[in-house]
């Protein structure tokens, strides 16, 4: 993926779902997903209705943390010591 793609889906919250490791998923399921999904209501659309999908809800499918926070346990840079608050 080229990084404009990356800073794309990292926009878009799905930052973390670029660190799902390479699935034996069918091309042509994946192609009807994605032109199912309406970008701008953030919705899928199926026969059945739409489904408004958030990053949580895609997270939670896959088992993984996909809320573009990839670090959930905060450090306060107030208690780092000198040489690990260097960037």
């Amino acid at each position: 993926m080229s990084e404009a793609n990356k800073a794309i889906v990292r926009e878009l919250g799905f930052g973390g779902l670029m660190h799902i490791p390479p699935m034996n998923v069918p091309h042509k399921l994946l192609k009807e997903l994605a032109n199912s999904f309406n970008l701008e209501k953030k919705k899928l659309d199926t026969r059945h209705g739409s489904l408004k999908i958030k990053p949580k809800k895609i997270g939670a499918a896959l088992c993984l943390n996909a809320s573009g926070d990839l670090f959930p346990n905060k450090v306060s840079f107030k208690k780092l010591s000198e040489e690990n608050r260097e960037f």
